[in-house]
């Protein structure tokens, strides 16, 4: 063939090749999708179908789909992730956090918490106290992530646990306190000026929680007291004697015939000088009784049992499995979380902090216990803070934990999953 017709050929050629090229440059430039512009509400509907750890990673992906899912929409309001805000840091502006999911420390910027102690929280909100040292009580509802504070009336010190019926930033909900000396309660509305009491006879009341319009109360071992919140708003709006002293409120005493005859079977290698701390949790619509069985002399936990509350036979009922829930124990704040919803293969599990032997004192009493391993000759070098229990051990693994004396209890709080969105780096599978 000549040599011009060889030419020709290749520049055909080359030509078809240039515009093959040329149409798939133009066709994939077609296909192109900026995924950084998808709509923000298709976005919020995806991501309220992940879990919470997928949603983390989500937020990472481009600065757009950061600043979607880092805003406080409604959507998030209950989601979040369980953190203990470490104890013994009244004196400083930033105190150090423990994000048990990955087992890190954080730090949170408390500037208005700074000479306070935390009390217990209620999801995302704080209840922080200042002790006066005049046996009164200076104390504040502090939510850290919107800034938002509410000042309560002061108290005596006289009290050992808080319990919120609602979230304090919809302004109709109702503080409970629970005296550590006696059968005596005390409320508080917004746009009141005083604490209102409510005395009874008998012991005090170990535990509280807020489920389904009522206050739920633990007394005498195992028994519930019911408290309608309306009825504490009626008496309240009739007034009070000149004592601040409420004249009537709707009580039901649910007397758990039960309990024994479900309890004392289920206690094997019980030891003489074990003691129970009794929790009240809700979770997935139920109320829980957490039994925690542990040595007063060492703080040595042994076991635990759960229990759910049988509304119909006004009984205790065991639970051997909590299926996806995952329990976060805690002298004033204690949560349930779902292990899907947070995306964690961690479920059927007790979360535990370092609670004191007994549920009558608070951290600003505890001065006296600083150093009492060291008086007493007790080797705390396995002590922790907090720890892990599987509630149904089909291995039959030895459990032991040692709390540690010299150190008071952190506190369980809600971190509301926006923040998380828009604060801290992605949380990697531990």
């Amino acid at each position: 063939m000549p040599s011009f017709l060889l030419e020709a050929l290749k520049r055909k050629i080359m030509v078809k090749c240039r515009k093959r090229r040329q149409k798939k440059r133009k066709l994939k430039k077609s296909c192109h999708v900026d995924w950084s512009n998808i709509p923000g509400s298709i976005l919020e509907m995806i991501a309220e179908r992940l879990s919470l750890i997928d949603c983390l990673s989500v937020s990472k992906v481009c600065k757009s789909w950061n600043n979607v899912l880092g805003e406080e929409l409604p959507c998030w309001i209950k989601r979040g992730f369980p953190w203990l805000l470490v104890s013994g840091e009244e004196h400083k502006e930033i105190r150090n956090c423990i994000s048990v999911l990955e087992n890190r420390v954080l730090e949170l910027k408390l500037l208005e918490a700074h000479g306070k102690y935390c009390w217990g929280s209620f999801h995302h909100w704080l209840i922080m106290v200042k002790d006066m040292s005049t046996f009164s009580l200076e104390v504040n509802l502090l939510n850290p992530f919107s800034g938002s504070q509410i000042s309560l009336p002061g108290i005596w010190n006289l009290y050992h646990k808080m319990v919120l019926s609602g979230f304090p930033s919809e302004n109709n909900f109702v503080c409970l306190l629970l005296h550590s000396q006696y059968r005596e309660l005390a409320f508080w509305i917004p746009g009141e000026q005083s604490w209102y009491k409510y005395k009874l006879t008998g012991d005090p009341f170990e535990d509280a929680i807020f489920f389904n319009g009522s206050f739920y109360l633990l007394v005498d071992g195992f028994n519930i007291w019911q408290i309608d919140v309306k009825s504490i708003y009626s008496s309240i709006s009739e007034g009070c004697d000149q004592f601040g002293t409420l004249s009537e409120i709707q009580i039901t005493e649910l007397k758990m015939a039960e309990m024994q005859q479900i309890h004392e079977p289920s206690m094997p290698e019980r030891n003489a000088d074990d003691h129970i701390l009794k929790y009240l949790v809700e979770s997935s619509g139920e109320i829980l009784l957490v039994c925690r069985y542990f040595s007063d002399d060492i703080l040595e936990t042994r076991k635990f049992e759960v229990y759910s509350l049988d509304f119909c036979q006004s009984s205790w009922k065991k639970i051997e499995d909590l299926g996806d829930r995952m329990l976060f124990l805690g002298k004033c704040s204690s949560m349930s979380f779902s292990a899907k919803e947070l995306g964690v293969g961690m479920n059927n599990s007790i979360y535990f902090s370092n609670d004191p032997a007994t549920p009558w004192w608070n951290e600003w009493d505890s001065y006296h216990l600083r150093g009492i391993s060291a008086r007493l000759g007790l080797n705390m070098a396995n002590g922790r803070d907090w720890g892990i229990f599987r509630l149904h051990n089909e291995n039959g693994e030895a459990f032991r934990f040692h709390g540690d004396a010299d150190h008071w209890a952190y506190t369980w709080f809600n971190i509301p999953s926006w923040w998380c969105f828009k604060n801290i780096p992605f949380i990697e599978e531990s």
